[in-house]
């Protein structure tokens, strides 16, 4: 592959990765804020219990987590030490 690829695709991956980030916490932030005015009302339309609603977000956010880190971050950072191999 030409250095300029992979240049371009590590630089892609990585900002993409930070993007993800940036979004995963306004996320959180929000999930947070509005937990106690969102978790009943969710819970009434889906018919799910409170305490299963709780283990749905935390099994969402490990899910971005992975995804950012696996899927985005460990391609990027191989692409760089193989860019400044070369």
């Amino acid at each position: 592959m030409d250095s300029e690829k992979l240049n371009f695709i590590s630089k892609l991956l990585f900002r993409t990765f930070v993007i993800g980030l940036i979004l995963a916490i306004i996320l959180f932030v929000v999930t947070s804020l509005f937990w106690e005015t969102w978790s009943g009302f969710l819970a009434r339309l889906f018919k799910i219990e409170e305490k299963k609603l709780g283990e749905l977000v935390v099994n969402s956010f490990l899910n971005l987590r992975i995804f950012l880190v696996f899927m985005l971050l460990a391609p990027a950072i191989a692409l760089t030490t193989m860019k400044e191999k070369k």
